[in-house]
């Protein structure tokens, strides 16, 4: 079913996961319009469903093929009506493509990134932490190795286990070695050289991180997604603390269960920081709170929202209307977003009101992690049914839809099987 000519506006979706769904639900939820979704192939999770239609574009590694197709897309959608068209990438090498791209792009479409000289200064690692130790946010001891250098200088004061993980994920995407993953715990000088090694032939050039490892489990692990305006402004920070992650080496580190709240310190940490940065838009940082000094402890910006962003909406705050409310503007929608479901705080900006179990996982395999602090505030709203889904969506209609969300719930029965949460 093709985009009605009369829908006001159209959100163009580059991406083919969780986040390209759910960001698509979000909009349809919210205006009733549904998003053109670009992956490079079709799947369960975007699919058959009524806020989508799906247009494959095979391989995204060419980059000016991609932004060929978005450009032969928009002048489809614009011969329909003057409508305006806004642009979203699901992963960090899309959201690297559009910014890389913006002057051939911003004619057609309305980008709500910041430029990319602003993205690079924060999606880069290296420089996130270079940031960080400006600003004094507290963050793990850092190294930053880069391919074909010499390790002796760098590698004398490590202490292991030391993570590993590359500065920037759009070109780890591209890097071909035997145990790839996305993150890489280290636990001898040994194993490090024979990792850097592998690095150093698989094509990958840019920096790899090497960091101290901070202790604690999933539980101990933090989010906060922030909006700033246009004038750089942060004027909300939607905390999230992790009940349990994935481990598949293709997913680990993805949110399966979060539990939302609120905290000053990430949420004024972050805002300075991103207000330093000059951004605009939306950004998600991922943090790890450390028991030894009882600090939360930044470990990156992801310049979009996250792929499990949805803990925002089972809370009440829609980023659909950010999105609309300040890129759009009042011709598209004069409410005020969001006034139920936050609060201000002490860190003087927007926080969430409502405390909310997100998921992705069946309740049944979820209960086997609820051992923790975090766990115990997750079994109290599931007891409560204050729990969302994502994928649980009343408005889809297509049994097809119903047969992916069984098979879904196997799988991840299957994953956490195979790959169980990490001993602590």
């Amino acid at each position: 079913m093709a985009i009605d000519p009369t829908q006001p506006f159209v959100p163009v979706i580059l991406g083919g996961d969780i986040g390209t769904y759910t960001l698509a639900r979000e909009f349809y939820e919210a205006y009733g319009v549904r998003s053109v979704v670009l992956p490079a192939a079709g799947n369960g999770v975007i699919e058959h469903s009524v806020a989508i239609e799906l247009r494959p574009i095979g391989s995204m590694a060419d980059e000016s093929r991609v932004v060929a197709a978005l450009r032969d897309l928009a002048a489809e959608l614009k011969s329909e009506s003057e409508r305006p068209l806004m642009l979203f990438g699901s992963l960090d090498f899309h959201i690297m493509l559009i910014a890389k791209h913006r002057e051939q792009l911003e004619a057609q479409y309305v980008i709500p990134y910041p430029e990319l000289e602003t993205i690079e200064a924060a999606a880069l690692k290296e420089n996130f932490y270079a940031l960080a130790d400006k600003l004094d946010i507290a963050h793990p001891r850092t190294a930053v190795y880069y391919p074909g250098t010499e390790l002796q200088e760098m590698a004398k004061d490590f202490t292991y286990p030391v993570i590993g993980k590359p500065s920037s994920s759009g070109d780890w995407i591209a890097a071909k070695f035997e145990g790839k993953q996305k993150i890489h715990t280290i636990n001898s000088r040994a194993e490090l050289e024979s990792l850097l090694a592998k690095i150093d032939g698989s094509g990958y050039t840019s920096g790899y991180i090497l960091q101290e490892y901070v202790p604690g489990g999933d539980d101990a692990m933090r989010l906060c997604t922030y909006f700033a305006t246009q004038e750089g402004k942060v004027i909300f920070a939607g905390y999230g603390e992790v009940v349990i992650e994935e481990h598949a080496p293709l997913v680990l580190g993805n949110s399966a269960a979060i539990v939302t709240g609120q905290n000053d310190q990430m949420a004024a940490d972050g805002a300075r920081m991103l207000e330093e940065l000059g951004w605009r838009g939306i950004a998600m940082i991922d943090a790890k709170y450390d028991r030894r000094d009882g600090k939360i402890k930044f470990f990156e910006i992801n310049p979009r929202l996250g792929r499990n962003h949805f803990y925002l909406t089972a809370a009440g705050v829609n980023p659909a209307r950010f999105y609309v409310t300040e890129f759009l503007g009042a011709d598209f929608d004069a409410s005020d977003p969001h006034t139920d479901a936050v609060m201000e705080t002490a860190a003087g900006v927007l926080q969430l009101r409502r405390e909310q179990l997100f998921t992705v996982l069946p309740h049944h395999l979820l209960r086997r992690f609820l051992d923790s602090e975090t766990g115990k505030k997750a079994a109290v709203l599931l007891k409560a049914g204050k729990v969302s889904n994502p994928l649980k969506f009343s408005a889809e209609k297509n049994p097809r839809r119903k047969l992916y969300l069984v098979l879904n719930a196997v799988n991840h029965y299957r994953k956490y099987k195979k790959f169980p949460p990490r001993a602590q």
